[in-house]
């Protein structure tokens, strides 16, 4: 029987993110989303009805085992299941919704 091989990861990319004039940037791109989410506010963002992840809300209550979901702090949880460009993406909607001006480069 033939092994078959496994896709490569790409390798790790990084986020920075400045947010009126504080920089994050975490080890990884989770750590420094997750960190964003934290700074926007967990309960701002959830309130955002159009950012979903697969049809669900990207930051929500309870976890949903149906999505791959970090624990955010006792109350929120936060999908974190997508690639860097992805997270960018989601940070910059999120911010100009908020009213936040940011920067985000990908590393």
């Amino acid at each position: 029987m033939e092994k078959k091989e496994r896709k490569k990861k790409s390798p790790a990319q990084v986020l920075r993110v400045t947010i009126n004039r504080k920089q994050i940037q975490e080890k990884n791109s989770t750590e420094t989303f997750l960190a964003c989410i934290k700074k926007f506010g967990a309960e701002d963002v959830a309130a955002l009805s159009d950012i979903l992840v697969e049809g669900l809300p990207l930051v929500v209550p309870t976890k949903d085992d149906r999505l791959q979901m970090r624990q955010l702090d006792k109350h929120w949880f936060v999908c974190t299941h997508m690639p860097t460009k992805i997270k960018k993406s989601f940070l910059e909607r999120i911010a100009k919704q908020l009213g936040v001006n940011v920067k985000i480069e990908i590393l």
